[in-house]
């Protein structure tokens, strides 16, 4: 509530936020509490998986205001989530989370095109502002003084460079069989005849796709090969 007697979205308006963390609890309790912070605030979606976030924030009809993403992904970093997602756009402000020392992330996530960066334990009296900042394409002062950049200058120094490496750190967390499997996959063989065709067990083939699907982020075999696809992974 305003000093006036506005609501906080009578004042500044709903802004819309995504929010990426892997970790299943981690991520629902995030999005609880950013929802409770202000009633301007709206989660548009809660994902798990880089892939599924990179694509929301590159799709018009799915980009939110403001992305908030963990730092540790898993076989990618949440820098280069940010990185991938500020090479093709600075409308969407992006502000990093950890649960680690922000001093170990800093300067990655400043390079990555962030906004800022926050300890998860200082969420509940900092965000707020960060988020309203960002939802301009803006880092807070304090995040400005530590060198975070505004969305749009990150985003023409970042776009005119090279693809970010997020795609060859995501081939590479790949095993051999796993590669085989998917492309066998994406050349739309069952998964019979995959097994029969490496000389694996059925089994083996399901373990090999849910090992892949665990190393990108996402939860289906299809959502696998979409991600392949996009990233080029094969």
């Amino acid at each position: 509530m305003g000093h006036d007697g506005t609501t906080d979205t009578e004042e500044t308006g709903t802004i819309s936020i995504g929010v990426l963390d892997n970790d299943p609890f981690a991520l629902d309790a995030m999005c609880a509490m950013i929802a409770a912070v202000s009633r301007g605030f709206r989660i548009v979606w809660g994902t798990g998986s880089p892939a599924v976030a990179i694509e929301h924030c590159h799709n018009v009809n799915t980009r939110p205001d403001v992305l908030v993403l963990d730092m540790a992904l898993g076989s990618v970093t949440g820098a280069d989530v940010c990185r991938r997602i500020r090479r093709r756009t600075g409308g969407v402000g992006i502000v990093c989370v950890t649960s680690y020392s922000v001093d170990v992330y800093r300067d990655e996530a400043i390079r990555s095109g962030a906004q800022g960066l926050f300890a998860k334990e200082r969420l509940g009296t900092d965000i707020a502002e960060a988020l309203r900042r960002a939802a301009l394409g803006l880092p807070t002062a304090e995040q400005a003084s530590a060198g975070f950049r505004d969305a749009q200058s990150a985003y023409e120094s970042l776009s005119g460079t090279v693809p970010a490496r997020m795609s060859e750190d995501m081939k590479d967390s790949l095993s051999p069989r796993e590669r085989d499997i998917l492309r066998l996959y994406a050349r739309r063989l069952t998964t019979d005849e995959i097994a029969d065709r490496l000389g694996i067990a059925k089994g083996s083939v399901f373990t090999y796709v849910h090992r892949a699907a665990d190393k990108l982020g996402v939860t289906s075999r299809r959502e696998v090969l979409e991600a392949c696809a996009r990233y080029d992974l094969l």
